[in-house]
C-alpha cells in the first residue's frame, strides 16, 4: 500500500504565508498562490480498491462540510493541515473499505430489490424536500449528481449498511464469561454514588386555578396516599374518572392518572438518580424517608411564576460504593458495553480480512 499524498489541498482556507517562507526564495506570492489553486482544483484517483477508482473530488466532498470547523479550532496553520490531513485519510480509507464489501456482496449474487431502493428515495423526498420531487431533482443537479447517479450511491449505501449489519448480528450474543471478564478489568468504572430510586406524582398550577386551589388539591392527595381510606373520597372529589373502579388504587396509578409530567405513562416511575443530581430540598425530603415511604409535597415556584408540586415514594436507595454484577441494571450496562466491543471488532477483523484478499492502493 502505497503511502498517501498530502490531501489538505482539499479546501480552501489554507493561509500562504508560511509556504512562501519555506518556497524557493525565487517564487512571488502570486506564484505559489497560484500553484495552490492549481492543486487545489485538479483532479485525480486518490486511491483504488479491486480496481474500482476513489477520485479527489469524491475525498474532497466528503472533507469539505468540516473544513470551517477546523480552521476555528486550529491554533496553528499546521494543526489546521494535519487535522484535514487526518480526516482525508480517514475518508479515504473509508471509502475504499466501502467499495470493497460492496463488491463482496455483488461477488455473492447478492441483488438489491428495486423496491427497497425505490422506498429509500422517496423517503428521502417526502423528509428532506416535504414531497416535491421537482426541488429534489433541482438539488441534486446544482450538486452535480444525476437521479441515476444518486439512485447508485443509495444502492450501495443499503448494500454496505445490511453487509455490516450481517457481521455486527453474528456478534451479538455475549456469554457470561465475556461479560465477568469485561467486568472484572473495568471494575473501577462500575460504582455507585448515593443514589435513590423514585416515583413522583408532579401536579402542575393550570391556567385557571389559584395557588390555593391547586395546593389544596395537592394536600388532599398527600393525606390520601399516606391513608388509603381518604382514597375515594379524594377521587369522587376531584372527579377522576379513571380511578373510580379501582377500590385501592396503588402509587403508580394514581401517577398515571393525575400527574402532568413524562413519567406518568410509566406509573411515575423516574428510575434510580444520584443524590448530587437532585434538588437539596428534594435530597432532603429523600433522605428522612424509608423506602416504600412517600414524602409530603414539594412546591417549587417556575419560570413566569407558575408553582409546580412534587410527591415523591422512594422505592430504594443505595449507598455509594462498588457495583456488582447482580445488579440487573450494572449487568444490562456490562453486557451492552461488551455486546458494541464484540460488534466492533467482528466488523474490524471482517474489513481487515476483505483488505487482505483483495488489491487496495492508496496513492
Amino acid at each position: 500500500m502505497k503511502a498517501l499524498l498530502p490531501l489538505s489541498l482539499l479546501c480552501l482556507a489554507f493561509t500562504l504565508k508560511a509556504e512562501t517562507k519555506a518556497s524557493n526564495a525565487d517564487q512571488s506570492l502570486e506564484e505559489v498562490a497560484a500553484k495552490r489553486w492549481s492543486e487545489m482544483n485538479s483532479e485525480r484517483i486518490a486511491g483504488s480498491a479491486n480496481g474500482q477508482p476513489i477520485t479527489l473530488s469524491e475525498v474532497r466532498q466528503q472533507v469539505a462540510p468540516f473544513v470551517k470547523e477546523i480552521r476555528e479550532k486550529s491554533k496553528s496553520d499546521d494543526e489546521f493541515n494535519k487535522t484535514v490531513d487526518d480526516i482525508a485519510n480517514e475518508t479515504l480509507k473509508s471509502a475504499t473499505d466501502r467499495q470493497l464489501v460492496i463488491a463482496e456482496f455483488k461477488n455473492s449474487s447478492g441483488m438489491i430489490p428495486s423496491s427497497y431502493i425505490d422506498a429509500e428515495i422517496e423517503d428521502t423526498i417526502r423528509r428532506d424536500f416535504s414531497g416535491n420531487r421537482n426541488r429534489f431533482i433541482a438539488t441534486l443537479r446544482a450538486q452535480g449528481i444525476t437521479p441515476l447517479a444518486y439512485r447508485k450511491i443509495v444502492e450501495d449505501r443499503i448494500i454496505f449498511d445490511y453487509m455490516v449489519e450481517q457481521v455486527r448480528r453474528s456478534a451479538k450474543q455475549v456469554g457470561p464469561g465475556k461479560i465477568q471478564e469485561y467486568f472484572n478489568k473495568h471494575q473501577t468504572e462500575f460504582t455507585y454514588k448515593d443514589s435513590v430510586q423514585l416515583r413522583q406524582i408532579t401536579i402542575t398550577e393550570g391556567a385557571a386555578e389559584s395557588v390555593s386551589e391547586v395546593a389544596g388539591k395537592v394536600q388532599a392527595l398527600s393525606e390520601a396516599l399516606n391513608n388509603p381510606e381518604k382514597l375515594p373520597g379524594f377521587i369522587a372529589k376531584y372527579k377522576i374518572k379513571s380511578l373510580s373502579s379501582k377500590p385501592n388504587p396503588t402509587f403508580a396509578e394514581i401517577a398515571e392518572a393525575v400527574s402532568s409530567d413524562d413519567f406518568a405513562s410509566r406509573g411515575g416511575d423516574a428510575g434510580w438518580k444520584n443524590l448530587e443530581d437532585l434538588n437539596e430540598r428534594v435530597v432532603a425530603a429523600i433522605r428522612n424517608l424509608k423506602n416504600g415511604e412517600i414524602s409530603e409535597p414539594i412546591q417549587f415556584t417556575v419560570e413566569g411564576g407558575k408553582s409546580v408540586w412534587f410527591i415523591l415514594k422512594r422505592e430504594g436507595f443505595k449507598v455509594a460504593g462498588p457495583a456488582t454484577l447482580d445488579d440487573p441494571q450494572i449487568l444490562a450496562e456490562v453486557e451492552e458495553r461488551v455486546r458494541a466491543e464484540s460488534m466492533k471488532q467482528a466488523v474490524a477483523t471482517w474489513l481487515a480480512e476483505l483488505r487482505a484478499k483483495n488489491h487496495v492502493e492508496i496513492r
